[in-house]
Parts: C-alpha cells; sequence; structure tokens
C-alpha cells in the first residue's frame, strides 16, 4: 500500500532523473580534473611555471570546456535540487545532520548565481557582437568558461552534499517525499571562491 504524502509535500517530476544527471557531472568533472592534474604535474616545473605556456593554456582551456560541458544537463534544474536539499535538510532528524550541510548548499548557491550571470554575460557579448568571427566566438566560449571555472570547481567539490542529503532523507524519513519548487530569480554573481587552477 502507497505511503501518504505528508500535508505540503508533493513529488517532482523527474527528481531521480536530477539526481542522477548530478552524479554524471561529479564523475564526468573529477574525471576532467583528475586529467588535467596529471597534465599539469608532467609539464610545469616544481613551481608551477609550464614549460610550454601556450599549450598549457590550450589545455586548461580543454578543462574549463570539459567541465562546462558536464554541467549543462545539470544547470536548469540546479536550482530546484538545491531547494529539495534545503527541504530535506529540515526534515532530517538532527542526529543524522551533518553540520557541513548547510554550509555546503549555501557555497554552491553562490556557485550557481555565478555560473547564471557568466552565462548572461557571455550572451549579451554574442548579441553584442552578432558579426564576430569563429575565432572571435571561441576566444569569448574559452573566456566564459575560466570565468565560470571556479564556480563550476565549486559545484564538484559542494554537489555531493546534494547527493547525501538526498540519500539521508529517504534512509531517515520513511515514505519522504520531495517537495516541488518553481525555479527563483536569479540575482547578480557573487565572487570570492578560492579553487584549484
Amino acid at each position: 500500500m502507497p505511503h501518504s504524502a505528508r500535508p505540503g509535500i508533493v513529488s517532482v517530476p523527474g527528481h531521480r532523473e536530477m539526481i542522477s544527471r548530478l552524479s554524471v557531472f561529479l564523475r564526468a568533472a573529477d574525471s576532467a580534473l583528475d586529467a588535467w592534474d596529471l597534465y599539469s604535474d608532467e609539464h610545469a616545473d616544481l613551481d608551477g611555471w609550464p614549460y610550454d605556456p601556450e599549450a598549457y593554456d590550450d589545455r586548461k582551456a580543454e578543462r574549463d570546456r570539459a567541465v562546462w560541458m558536464a554541467f549543462k544537463p545539470v544547470r536548469e534544474e540546479a536550482g530546484v535540487l538545491l531547494d529539495a536539499a534545503e527541504a530535506d535538510l529540515g526534515r532530517i532528524p538532527i542526529p543524522s545532520v551533518h553540520n557541513r550541510w548547510a554550509w555546503q548548499l549555501a557555497q554552491l548557491r553562490d556557485a550557481l548565481d555565478q555560473i547564471a550571470a557568466t552565462r548572461t554575460e557571455y550572451r549579451e557579448l554574442l548579441a553584442a557582437h552578432p558579426h564576430a568571427s569563429p575565432e572571435a566566438k571561441n576566444a569569448a566560449v574559452d573566456a566564459r568558461n575560466a570565468e565560470a571555472w571556479s564556480a563550476l570547481y565549486g559545484w564538484l567539490v559542494h554537489g555531493r552534499a546534494v547527493l547525501e542529503i538526498h540519500t539521508t532523507a529517504a534512509r531517515t524519513t520513511p515514505g519522504l517525499r520531495i517537495t516541488a519548487f518553481a525555479p527563483r530569480p536569479v540575482p547578480p554573481a557573487s565572487t570570492g571562491h578560492t579553487t584549484r587552477r
């Protein structure tokens, strides 16, 4: 017999698929970062100076592009995942809650705002230069990806908190159904993340 949902709690269509896409992003971003670390170790001296700066920058741009593309399937629904995780956090029994989760969700929210702002700036740049050459457009893409790297790295570092909260809520709150949320407006991006370069 199906468990009835508590008042005010309705299921989000495709929530499992959203969680699955987040997991795919985390694996892909991990792989891209591992490949970058290996390249960087082999192509820079002990002080971090690259032997071939141009090739090094090209390889970094490949890393940034890979992580941007890996996040693309998650980007539009990331706010919904965060809203659901925040709601779940309030329902998980206190002994099962990790203190870092609320802080990590705030970090993810800030990072998502940064990604949205970077994407908007890129679109505005393209709109202002409709006849830009392919080379200029590629340079704009690389600049967008590089600017978003810090925020995307934040999702790589803290995104597992969403998975942990989801799993803990399912384990500790039998019959819980995920709360549905409308996407919230995106405010201007904040700055100040420290990431691996």
